[in-house]
């Protein structure tokens, strides 16, 4: 069953905002690119991101995991919304995008999201 494990919020100051994470709901950091911080409970991903110019703060995205692509895409098509589009494989990303009905944008992915430490701050 697919199941949300991830969020990405737009933010004024992600490195402040890493901090009220961590100091009120224990979250650690996994791992910083840029000015964006990943973080997780070691189940969820959290991600900070940088609000870019013109960019309201808030939710960004979200994201599923799913056991099954080819059915998630499958029951998209049915839904008679975009196709997903992929995403860069650099270990940031999900392995696709796709919007809803109303163009609210959320991530697929099998493998899931990183929720501890594996690699240096880039």
């Amino acid at each position: 069953m697919p199941s949300i494990r991830h969020i990405a919020i737009m933010c004024e100051d992600p490195s402040a905002q890493a901090e009220f994470y961590k100091g009120v709901f224990d979250l650690h950091e996994v791992w910083r690119h840029g000015p964006s911080v990943y973080m997780s409970d070691g189940v969820f991903s959290l991600v900070l991101l940088k609000a870019r110019e013109g960019t309201k703060p808030g939710i960004n995205h979200f994201g599923f995991l799913v056991e099954d692509m080819e059915e998630i895409k499958r029951r998209l098509e049915f839904a008679d919304v975009p196709p997903p589009y992929g995403k860069p494989n650099d270990g940031r990303y999900a392995e696709l995008g796709a919007v809803d009905s109303e163009g609210n944008r959320f991530d697929l992915a099998v493998q899931g999201w990183e929720t501890e430490r594996s690699r240096p701050d880039a």
